[in-house]
């Protein structure tokens, strides 16, 4: 896997292969822990599957010394935070009017496992998959990895009773990672991105408002910000001062493209 990842001779199949890899993994670690464990919750076997699947992230990342260039980067490559104040608004909307009563023990658990699922799926899909996809233009290579990330929740059907679920799962999955991969591209940085989705998985687990409704609300959402973004990145680089009145944002030269390969 890793020697594919660092040629990218042909990055949508390496992608692909990534995404197989990746539902691979869920389906055999979800198998291994109900034939070890059956005795323990889907939520606490889908917590082991997760601890793998993060553990094997940061190795993959290492193996390639791509730590930095996923994003896991100084503030020195940061720019563009401002673009950060939608997704920070939806995220705290589940909240606005308190939390459930749930019990210490399981929000302990729940937040651990939110931390790790926002760090691996961050990392592999709009870390690593997304570079690996930039040579292929910056809106195909945001909607191809989003496309592979809703793909990849299907593997859930393992940890969830209803399929229904599960796939629109996978549809809100898709519309959520457009806007985030397009973020990603826009601030240059993974770091952020971790922390708003671990917040918003949190938050529409644990807030009072019907998660679901909300969670809808925000994937739309998610989708169309980041589609602008794109359009407006495409206008910043035809134009530089024209498209970037109009994202108010100010144009640096060589900093249109965060996610590209740099020469030394």
């Amino acid at each position: 896997m890793s020697h594919l990842v660092q040629k990218q001779n042909r990055p949508r199949a390496t992608a692909l292969l990534m995404a197989l890899a990746w539902v691979l993994l869920v389906v055999v670690g979800a198998l291994v822990a109900q034939a070890l464990v059956p005795s323990w919750s889907a939520t606490a076997r889908s917590l082991a599957v997760t601890v793998v699947l993060a553990v094997g992230v940061a190795g993959l990342l290492t193996r390639l010394r791509w730590w930095g260039r996923a994003g896991f980067n100084g503030r020195a490559r940061w720019h563009d935070l401002r673009l950060l104040w939608l997704p920070a608004t939806l995220v705290v909307i589940p909240i606005i009017t308190g939390f459930r009563a749930v019990h210490p023990g399981v929000v302990a658990i729940f937040l651990v496992g939110e931390i790790l699922t926002a760090f691996m799926e961050e990392a592999y899909f709009r870390g690593i998959m997304l570079r690996v996809l930039r040579p292929t233009g910056a809106l195909p290579a945001v909607l191809f990895c989003s496309l592979l990330f809703g793909a990849a929740h299907l593997g859930n059907v393992f940890f969830r009773e209803s399929v229904a679920l599960v796939v629109a799962q996978a549809v809100g999955a898709f519309c959520f990672g457009v806007g985030y991969a397009a973020l990603r591209l826009r601030t240059g940085t993974l770091w952020p991105l971790i922390v708003l989705h671990m917040l918003s998985n949190t938050f529409a687990a644990l807030g009072a408002l019907p998660a679901i409704p909300i969670l809808v609300g925000q994937d739309v959402v998610l989708l169309v910000y980041g589609l602008v973004l794109l359009r407006t990145q495409r206008q910043i680089r035809r134009d530089p001062e024209r498209g970037a009145a109009r994202a108010g944002v100010t144009p640096t030269p060589g900093r249109d493209d965060p996610a590209a390969p740099r020469r030394r």
